[in-house]
């Protein structure tokens, strides 16, 4: 009988392992640049070219390596982090299993430049299929250059399932930002198609924070800085007022390292209880630091998953430590003692206070020298306004359709579901499913009107932007603009909104244009059939959108209207039954 198990070819076995640890361009990234820092460099630049696709190039100024390390370098499990199984308890390094070269070398074509020295000649390595192809040397100074050309260009499958252009760039970029995050006294610079995206020179953590996202973002920051016998905590959470329905400033940092912990995150949402909406999500830029002996880092290929010996007590730590902080900057007054201001106080002794007199005729009359009819005047105004149309709270509804709306035998129940019958059923109705079914049908048809309403705002809100975040919102400007968004500016990663579409509440905004840009709008094609689909979508199931005022009845009846005039009334755009209907022979077999 045929022998059903094989053994598997070495090429093979590393083409599998890198898909563990390189997935895509920003996978790339985040391996070099971490053998960068532990190479002890001072300034890592980077250089891609179309997304990471064609180039993705590191050059460091670290301590480099001579010609035998280099031929060894990208063999598998060769490292100079560790050489005994006891060093995996008191890792000090980003990197330690020596996979990383070997695995980009399994799946893309390398150059390597390196030295040790400042003689001023590198050697240089070129690596295809994890083998070597080619040795010579160059002129240089110490340090080490990597050149990742054709990534996945062996393993087309891989390279036919990356993302979208867009998509695969703000992975860089967010790898990019976490690891120039975590080590703001390095020097570090990313250009993607000759164009520079950012130059970070050697700073503090707050500056970095402020180039990495955007100049006003201090404003939004509230210090942390706590050392106990179990961890030290530090960094920045941000305050109440400006947190909003998304968790795109989400960081954690121990001992150098980024992380992902779902029960830590919890920690912190617990410590902002009582002092936002259930809704909105905390944002936080914090560093832990604590003994290597304590936390395993060998836990997942990606090392972004983390160990730890205490993790309850370090829960306790960081949510009292958040909520210290968030007491702080709530109790202590915002007044700067720093100027020197000259507060003259009046002497109340010096001279009698005498009551202040009103004088007023009783004789007047506003209506006095008004010509013509008062009365005419006053039904006319009344007139003007009966006629306007003014919208309703629900922003959609307005107060003609809410006259002249057909009634239905209906009652609220929970604030969440309108109860009604037809002749043989009962019909119980999910108000906030059905909202969202009227206003994605709604937003539709406005996206094919050469004009839509806006509401204008009293007060224009200016936003902030990052670069990769800005660039998305560009792309967006004329559909949103269609949709009755007024931009005043739209530049320098800042726009400042005069006007918006009437189902939004100005304070929501910030969390919708982040939800946009966190659900890869400009990636529709896998979502959605068009760009106006999906935006559509989008804007009826945002977190922004509030309906919780909507407990009128008139309202509920009208939205019983239009919910059974849309196409399909049964279900969401999420394909999510909108109400449930109960014949009258179910209700009979539960009184049996």
């Amino acid at each position: 009988m045929k022998a059903t198990i094989n053994k598997l070819s070495i090429d093979l076995i590393n083409k599998i392992a890198a898909g563990e640890v390189i997935q895509r361009p920003s996978s790339v990234i985040k391996e070099l640049v971490e053998n960068s820092i532990d190479a002890e460099s001072t300034n890592i630049k980077l250089l891609i070219k179309d997304y990471g696709k064609t180039l993705i190039e590191i050059s460091d100024n670290g301590v480099g390596m001579n010609e035998k390390d280099l031929r060894l370098c990208f063999l598998k499990h060769t490292t100079s982090k560790i050489s005994k199984s006891s060093d995996l308890f008191s890792l000090t390094t980003n990197g330690f299993r020596g996979e990383a070269i070997s695995s980009i070398s399994s799946v893309a074509k390398i150059k390597i430049s390196s030295s040790n020295n400042n003689d001023g000649v590198r050697n240089v390595l070129f690596i295809e299929n994890g083998e070597i192809t080619k040795f010579n040397q160059e002129g240089g100074l110490r340090g080490t250059t990597i050149s990742v050309n054709s990534l996945f260009y062996n393993v087309p499958a891989r390279r036919k399932f990356l993302k979208s252009d867009n998509v695969e760039l703000r992975h860089i970029i967010s790898e990019f930002s976490r690891q120039s995050l975590c080590n703001p006294g390095l020097s570090f610079s990313l250009k993607h198609n000759a164009k520079d995206l950012f130059v970070l020179n050697k700073s503090n953590l707050k500056e970095r924070i402020t180039r990495l996202f955007s100049k006003n973002i201090d404003k939004k920051l509230v210090p942390i800085d706590e050392v106990t016998d179990i961890a030290s905590i530090n960094g920045y959470v941000f305050k109440p007022e400006f947190l909003n329905k998304t968790n795109s400033l989400q960081f954690f940092f121990v001992n150098g390292r980024f992380i992902r912990n779902s029960y830590l995150s919890h920690s912190i949402a617990t410590a902002y209880e009582g002092l936002i909406k259930p809704e909105l999500r905390p944002s936080y830029i914090l560093f832990i630091k604590t003994p290597a002996d304590q936390i395993d880092v060998n836990v997942h290929p990606n090392k972004i998953e983390v160990k730890f010996e205490n993790e309850s007590s370090l829960y306790s730590i960081i949510r009292s430590s958040v909520r210290h902080a968030l007491g702080k900057f709530n109790i202590s007054p915002n007044i700067d003692f720093s100027d020197n201001v000259n507060i003259s106080i009046p002497n109340v002794h010096s001279s009698k206070i005498s009551k202040p007199s009103i004088d007023f005729n009783n004789d007047f009359n506003p209506f006095k020298n008004l010509g013509g009819n008062v009365n005419d005047e006053i039904k006319e105004i009344s007139s003007d306004f009966k006629d306007h149309k003014l919208s309703s709270s629900m922003g959609i509804f307005s107060d003609h359709e809410l006259r002249s709306s057909s009634t239905y035998s209906s009652f609220n129940f929970l604030n969440k579901f309108i109860v009604t019958k037809t002749k043989s059923e009962l019909l119980i109705i999910n108000i906030r499913k059905a909202y969202q079914r009227i206003l994605y049908e709604r937003i539709l048809s406005e996206m094919n009107n050469k004009t839509n309403v806006s509401q204008t705002l009293l007060f224009p809100v200016k936003f902030s932007f990052s670069e990769s975040d800005f660039s998305i919102l560009i792309k967006l400007k004329k559909a949103l603009s269609h949709l009755g968004f007024i931009f005043e500016k739209f530049s320098d990663n800042e726009i400042e909104v005069s006007g918006i579409h009437p189902v939004f509440k100005h304070d929501g905004l910030e969390g919708f244009f982040n939800e946009l840009i966190e659900n890869e709008i400009l990636n529709y094609k896998e979502h959605s059939s068009s760009m106006n689909d999906y935006l559509a979508k989008l804007i009826c199931l945002s977190k922004s959108i509030n309906i919780s005022h909507l407990v009128n009845e008139q309202e509920q009846i009208l939205l019983l209207n239009q919910l059974f005039a849309c196409k399909d009334s049964r279900f969401t755009p999420e394909n999510k039954k909108i109400y449930i209907a109960i014949e009258d022979k179910e209700i009979n077999t539960k009184f049996k």
